[in-house]
């Protein structure tokens, strides 16, 4: 069961019991809510005709007001004709807002009463220091754990800060530098030493992760959609440790088409389609030939003739045949070859469950926690966060692109760092974390994500020598030309271009020297 958590919010809103809204808000959306009957509702809810008949004019009413508000705000209704898409309304799920004060605060909560945390915290006090964050202090105590230590004399506090001050005033980066041409540098000769391959996920068939070089150009050059898009989707507390919940999960949101539970046959003499049902494959995606039989009827708008009522196994689907009157006028007027052809390329790769883009989810078992959770082939960060019975704060995707639509662009910003990251660690390389955040800061800067490149941050420079001199060079030149453009050699690349020494570094500071009279 894949619960919709935006409709069953709405429902309760609306003061339908949770039961009954859980029910309702699987795999449906409020669109298809509000048009059921009160015996749809009884049959879904398992209940009596008289609390269906309730649970339905409460929906009703809410629909009904809904269109009145409409009218009042915008005067007469005008009457259009829509379209037979359907559109899908945009859902915004709430999220926690992020309060960075009492995140602090939880962290020196959480290490109050630790022995070390209080030695190097009272040290770092006697010293004068006011660099030593929460942040700072915690990964302190985390790396004297870690070596074994449960509590420091004051003497092998004070030299612990002692040496954290040094390593700090080492890690800081002096006034004009260059830091950018170190960035660049930094990241460049790694990875001329990385491979162009691709990483196998162990124990998860056919998912191939793009890694090395080719994953590093991805990330440079924000493509909106990576060549391997994956998901890693966590359960919520409660059924993190249940395989059932986790397989029928996969079974749920992976995209089911047409041809993955049935055998398409094309009667060309009768002019008709026939599916033949394959029920092992129905059991494995948790589906059955009704629903599969409804589902093709509101996909098609045709009449899907079954061999028997209950637990078909044949369907049957005949062009322009929309009801069991149309029947009746099939020999007089039969469907073209054309729409026949028109109607199996329809419904072979027609999309029976799961959500848009997740080709496949395979779920899997953590073995330091024991927890289950899905790895996904493609992924849809939106649609997946919508769903109640996963864990969102710890859902992730590879997807740049969409954490930056869904999450906004301090969270792209943090998956770029993480995403360089994983691909330098899996080619065993070492880059500073703090190159990467330039990185990251230069392509989010803006508000959005752009990519390094002539339509991003390179065709962007307010200097004509600087954007010249990374591609297109005669159309920048001839453009500045044109308009009258000044370039005022404030950068690095065009300082070096016309052979004077950059505003950085030595060249920062301008030294004259006066002779006396």
């Amino acid at each position: 069961m894949v619960v919709k958590s935006a409709t069953k919010k709405k429902l309760m809103d609306l003061g339908i019991e949770e039961t009954f809204a859980h029910a309702l808000a699987d795999d449906r959306k409020w669109d298809d809510v509000k048009v059921m009957t009160a015996n749809d509702i009884a049959q879904i809810c398992e209940t009596d005709s008289e609390q269906a008949g309730n649970i339905h004019a409460t929906i009703v009413s809410a629909t009904v007001k809904g269109r009145e508000g409409d009218a009042d705000a915008s005067g007469p209704i005008t009457k259009v004709r829509l379209s037979k898409r359907r559109t899908r309304t945009k859902t915004v799920a709430d999220m926690e807002s992020y309060d960075y004060d009492r995140k602090m605060r939880s962290l020196e909560d959480a290490l109050a009463d630790d022995p070390v945390y209080q030695s190097l915290r009272d040290a770092a006090e006697d010293a004068g220091s006011t660099r030593f964050t929460n942040r700072i202090l915690a990964e302190l105590t985390k790396a004297c754990h870690a070596r074994g230590k449960k509590k420091l004399t004051k003497p092998e506090a004070k030299k612990i800060i002692a040496e954290s001050i040094e390593a700090l005033g080492r890690a800081s980066i002096d006034p004009y530098e260059a830091a950018g041409i170190i960035t660049a540098q930094s990241i460049g000769e790694p990875g001329t030493q990385m491979t162009m391959r691709t990483f196998h996920y162990a124990g998860v068939a056919t998912v191939n992760v793009t890694q090395g070089l080719p994953r590093i150009i991805e990330i440079v050059d924000a493509r909106k959609v990576p060549q391997t898009p994956t998901m890693t989707i966590r359960m919520k507390e409660g059924q993190k440790n249940d395989g059932s919940a986790a397989r029928k999960l996969a079974a749920a949101i992976e995209v089911t088409t047409t041809v993955n539970i049935a055998k398409l046959e094309t009667d060309v003499a009768q002019r008709r389609l026939v599916l033949q049902l394959n029920k092992a494959n129905l059991k494995q995606k948790n589906m059955t030939a009704a629903e599969v039989k409804d589902k093709l009827e509101r996909a098609t708008r045709l009449l899907v003739q079954a061999d028997k009522e209950n637990n078909p196994s044949t369907l049957t689907l005949i062009p322009g045949v929309h009801s069991e009157d149309d029947l009746a006028e099939l020999a007089e007027n039969p469907p073209s070859y054309t729409m026949l052809l028109q109607l199996e390329e329809k419904i072979r790769d027609m999309r029976l469950k799961g959500i848009p883009g997740i080709e496949r989810a395979n779920p899997q078992l953590d073995d330091k926690t024991g927890e289950y959770y899905l790895s996904t082939i493609g992924s849809n960060l939106q649609r997946i966060s919508e769903l109640e019975s996963i864990d969102r704060s710890r859902t992730y995707t590879n997807n740049i692109i969409e954490i930056y639509d869904y999450l906004g662009i301090e969270a792209a910003r943090q998956a770029i760092v993480n995403e360089l990251q994983l691909t330098l660690d899996g080619a065993r390389l070492e880059v500073d974390v703090r190159h990467l955040l330039m990185v990251a800061d230069v392509m989010t800067s803006e508000g959005e994500v752009r990519a390094i490149g002539r339509h991003g941050v390179s065709g962007t420079k307010h200097s004509i020598l600087a954007r010249a001199a990374f591609e297109v060079t005669v159309n920048h030149l001839l453009k500045a030309g044109i308009i009258g453009e000044k370039d005022y050699l404030t950068g690095v690349a065009e300082n070096i271009i016309v052979g004077q020494p950059i505003s950085l570094g030595t060249g920062s500071v301008a030294l004259y020297y006066i002779p006396e009279e």
